[in-house]
C-alpha cells in the first residue's frame, strides 16, 4: 500500500472515532435540549397561567347582572326627595328642558378651563333617574308613563349628540392653555356629556321592562350611537393622570354592558379599573394627581375615594372579588379623606411622587378646601365599603345640601343612601 492510502486509511480511522465522539455529544445534546424544552414549555405554561389569572381574575361566569344597576329591586327610599316625581311640574319642565339641549353651544359660550356651568343637563339628568324610581318603587303607572315619553323623547331629539367626542377632542387644545384659566376647556364638554349618556342608560335599565319592541328599538339606536361616540373611543384605555367621573369612563362601560346584557365586557372592564386603581392609588392613600392640586387637592381627593368606591360597590354587587391589595389602597384613601379634614397642613404636606409640588397650600385665604360636595353620600359609601367614619366636615354637609335634592350622585349613577 502507498504511503498516499495509508493516510487516507488513517484518516478515515480517526474519523471513525470522531464520529462516534460526535454521536455521543449529540444524545447528550438531546437530553439537554429536550430537558431545556420542557423547562422552557412548563416556564412558558406557568408565565401564560400568570397572565390569564392576572387578565381574567373576573371572569364572565362570575358576573350577575342585578337587574336595576345598583341593586335588585327599587325600593322606596326616604333619601330621594319628595319633590323630585314626574307628577311635580317643576321638576318635569327641568327634566323636559334637556330634551335636545344645545350643550355644546352653552358650554361654549359660558365654559372655561376654570368654570364649567353643567347643571343645565347634569341636573335633569338626576331628577330623571330620582323620579323614575319614585314612580317604580310606588308602581305609579301614570308617572311610568311619563318617565318613558320623556326617555323617547330625548333619544328621538339625539340629545347631546352634537357634543364634541372623545376622537375630535384629541384635536384640540388642552384645558389651561399656556396657563390661562379662562382658555375654554373642550374637555369639560366631552366629560359632562359623557356622564350624562352614562346616567341616561342607567335610566334605561331602570325603565326597559315598560319599553315596547319599536320604543326599545328607538332607544338603543340612540344609545349604541351614542356608545360609539362617547365611551367606547375610551374604553380600556390606560390613564396616568388621575381618577374621575364615573371611574374613568369605567362604569359607564359597566352600564351598557348591563344594558346589553354582555357580561364578558363587565368582567373585562372590572378587570382594567382594578389595575387602573392599583396603578393611580399610591399605598398610602393619596392618588395620582386627583390628591395634588393646591386649593382643590382635598376637593379632588375626595372625589376620586368616592367614585372608587362607589365603582368598588358595584363590582362586588354584580359578583367581582375585590383583590386585597386594592381594598387596602382604598382603606387609606379613605383616611386621607379625613386627614385632609382634620388636619389640612400634613395632607397637603405629602410630595407629588410626579416631582410637581402642587399640593402646597400657598394662600389659604383664597378658599376653604373641603370634602367633594357632589360627592352626597361619601360618608355612607366610606362606611359601607371600607368601614372608615367620615370625620365632620362642616363646609362640606353646608354645600352637599345644594345637591341632595337632586336625589342621585350622577358621578357614579345612584344615591348610596337608598342601598338596602
Amino acid at each position: 500500500m502507498s504511503i498516499s492510502n495509508k493516510r487516507i486509511k488513517y484518516r478515515m480511522r480517526v474519523s471513525e472515532e470522531e464520529l462516534k465522539g460526535l454521536l455521543h455529544m449529540l444524545n447528550e445534546m438531546k437530553w439537554l435540549m429536550a430537558s431545556f424544552i420542557l423547562v422552557v414549555m412548563i416556564g412558558g405554561c406557568n408565565s401564560t397561567t400568570h397572565y390569564q389569572e392576572k387578565a381574567e381574575k373576573v371572569k364572565s361566569s362570575d358576573i350577575t347582572f342585578p337587574g336595576k344597576f345598583y341593586t335588585k329591586e327599587i325600593e322606596s327610599c326616604s333619601a330621594l326627595p319628595g319633590r323630585a316625581k314626574f307628577d311635580n311640574a317643576s321638576t318635569f319642565k327641568i327634566i323636559e328642558n334637556v330634551i335636545g339641549y344645545d350643550w355644546a353651544k352653552f358650554h361654549t359660550e359660558t365654559g372655561t378651563s376654570l368654570i364649567v356651568n353643567h347643571d343645565v343637563i347634569t341636573v335633569p339628568g338626576k331628577l330623571m333617574l330620582t323620579a323614575i324610581q319614585h314612580a317604580i318603587a310606588n308602581n305609579n303607572q301614570a308617572n311610568l308613563d311619563t318617565g318613558k315619553d320623556l326617555m323617547l323623547r330625548i333619544a328621538r331629539a339625539d340629545t347631546l349628540y352634537n357634543s364634541i367626542g372623545y376622537k375630535e377632542l384629541q384635536k384640540k387644545p388642552r384645558c389651561w392653555e399656556n396657563n390661562n384659566p379662562d382658555s375654554p376647556c373642550w374637555y369639560h364638554e366631552y366629560e359632562f356629556a359623557s356622564q350624562w349618556f352614562a346616567n341616561y342608560m342607567i335610566a334605561a335599565i331602570y325603565m326597559k321592562s315598560e319599553f315596547n319592541k319599536k320604543e326599545l328599538k328607538d332607544i338603543n339606536r340612540y344609545i349604541d350611537k351614542m356608545y360609539k361616540k362617547f365611551l367606547k373611543p375610551i374604553q380600556f384605555r390606560k390613564n396616568n393622570k388621575g381618577f374621575y367621573a364615573m371611574a374613568n369612563g369605567g362604569l359607564s362601560t359597566l352600564v351598557y354592558a348591563s344594558w346589553t346584557n354582555n357580561k364578558k365586557l363587565a368582567a373585562k372592564e372590572i378587570n382594567h379599573t382594578f389595575n387602573e386603581i392599583d396603578s393611580l392609588f399610591y399605598k398610602d392613600g393619596y392618588i395620582n394627581d386627583n390628591s395634588f392640586r393646591g386649593l382643590r387637592g382635598q376637593w379632588y381627593h375626595s372625589y376620586g375615594v368616592n367614585i372608587a368606591l362607589g365603582y368598588i360597590y358595584i363590582a362586588k354587587l354584580w359578583g367581582a372579588e375585590v383583590p386585597e391589595k386594592i381594598q387596602n389602597k382604598l382603606v387609606n384613601s379613605a383616611k386621607v379623606v379625613n386627614l385632609a379634614i382634620t388636619n389640612p397642613d400634613k395632607f397637603a404636606d405629602r410630595k407629588n411622587p410626579n416631582g410637581l409640588a402642587r399640593n402646597r397650600i400657598t394662600n389659604k385665604n383664597s378658599a376653604r378646601p373641603h370634602t367633594h360636595q357632589m360627592a352626597i353620600a361619601i360618608d355612607t359609601l366610606m362606611e359601607m365599603v371600607v368601614g372608615i367614619k367620615l370625620e365632620h366636615d362642616p363646609i362640606y354637609l353646608s354645600k352637599r345640601k345644594m345637591h341632595t335634592p337632586d336625589g342621585t350622585d350622577d358621578l357614579i349613577g345612584f344615591n348610596p343612601n337608598c342601598v338596602k
